[in-house]
């Protein structure tokens, strides 16, 4: 639904290679997150985003799958979903003109 499953699987993915490296795995939900928005809705960026947070905050830097709120980490995955509005922007702009069509 709107990209989000795929940016799920790609936090899982993060999670399963770098659950012991909190910085690091911050850094690929984060090229997660990007990869996501740009192919995909604001929607699904958002839910991405968010599913990513919570991976971070429950399975690597908290213990046992209980979320620790981690809101620098929350503002580094909802900057990078901005990404999506750069792709909509851009997608837009590629589009024909209707008044040209």
């Amino acid at each position: 639904m709107h990209g989000s499953a795929l940016g799920f699987a790609g936090g899982v993915g993060v999670t399963v290679v770098a659950g012991h490296w909190p910085p690091f795995a911050l850094v690929l939900f984060t090229a997660v997150v990007l990869a996501v928005s740009l192919v995909t809705t604001p929607l699904g960026a958002a839910l991405t985003a968010v599913q990513c947070w919570g991976l971070h905050g429950s399975f690597v830097i908290g213990s046992g799958g209980l979320l620790v709120p981690d809101w620098t980490a929350l503002a580094v995955l909802a900057a990078a979903a901005t990404a999506s509005l750069t792709g909509l922007a851009r997608g837009r702009a590629a589009a024909p003109s209707p008044a040209r069509s």
